[in-house]
């Protein structure tokens, strides 16, 4: 069946009207992750700041590859204490994109704002995990295969021919990137809309549709640009009062705006993560919910509409 894909763009937005606790939910759930993170960094100060001194003065000593391997192996076991940081991001991604697509195609089932923990998270998990992982290794071969035809260029012809080789690929890769992107788009959606493992079913699905599904797409980038830039007159003061507008841990960097824009017993870097949850639940909404309208209105789920 056909769909309309300004409709689908806007199909976050109606999804957050329609049921504004979600957003609420989705909220609450980043704000917890953010705070949780804001809190294991703030017991790793010291000892970043210590490795950043350490970094700074070997910087002018020349050190030997033992070293500099020392010194990786330091920031690697610093990092590997938040490690446990990135499997729990995974999962509250899984729990967002599974939400969302339920609030799209189930809308009925609007308990703690879609989100649930169980079968149909852990299948959206695996196929974004194994999705994202052959998106890698296409980028890997691409950028291999540009490599090449550089390399082939440039013993041919010289650096003309080359630099031509070069963008001409460029813009190859690019547009393999985006096909592919395009054609995988509904993987989620099917995954939850018929709870099975949907690797590849989107590329049935997306046949034929390149372009309406692309128009979309851009449409609701370009809103999540707008929020972005919108949320941004907000929290800008925010972030300067916080001191996270500067955040880093580079030598030049104040120690102490550095712990201090990692307070979590502050309260504007509480108001400034706060308001990064909400604009960062109503992306997931404005970015996700598009592609569950777009597979509800290709299969015909006229039962499943809810009222605008």
């Amino acid at each position: 069946m056909a769909f309309s894909a300004t409709d689908a763009a806007f199909e976050g937005f109606r999804l957050v009207r329609r049921n504004p606790l979600a957003l609420v939910a989705w909220t609450l759930l980043y704000a917890v992750l953010t705070l949780t993170a804001l809190f294991s960094l703030s017991n790793m100060a010291g000892q970043l700041e210590a490795w950043s001194a350490q970094a700074e003065a070997m910087e002018s000593a020349e050190p030997s590859f033992d070293q500099a391997w020392a010194l990786m192996a330091d920031f690697g076991a610093i990092m590997g204490q938040v490690a446990w940081l990135l499997p729990i991001s995974l999962i509250v991604g899984a729990m967002l994109a599974a939400a969302v697509a339920r609030g799209v195609l189930k809308p009925s089932g609007d308990r703690f704002g879609y989100l649930r923990l169980g079968m149909d998270e852990v299948r959206v998990l695996v196929v974004t995990f194994v999705l994202g992982l052959i998106m890698t290794l296409v980028a890997v071969v691409a950028m291999v295969a540009l490599g090449v035809l550089i390399a082939a260029a440039k013993t041919a012809g010289g650096d003309g021919p080359a630099a031509i080789a070069g963008l001409v690929g460029i813009l190859a890769v690019i547009c393999l990137f985006v096909w592919l992107s395009v054609r995988l788009s509904l993987a989620v959606p099917i995954t939850v809309a018929e709870r099975r493992f949907a690797f590849f079913d989107s590329f049935n699905l997306t046949k034929g549709r390149f372009w309406p599904l692309l128009g979309m797409a851009i449409l609701a980038v370009v809103m999540v640009l707008l929020v972005q830039l919108l949320s941004s007159i907000v929290s800008m003061p925010l972030a300067i009062v916080s001191g996270l507008e500067s955040w880093s841990f580079s030598s030049d960097q104040d120690s102490e705006a550095v712990r201090a824009a990692l307070d979590v017993s502050n309260p504007w870097v509480i108001a400034r993560a706060v308001i990064e949850a909400i604009v960062s639940a109503l992306t997931v909404g404005i970015l996700y919910a598009p592609f569950a309208a777009a597979y509800r209105d290709i299969v015909g789920m006229a039962g499943e509409r809810p009222a605008a």
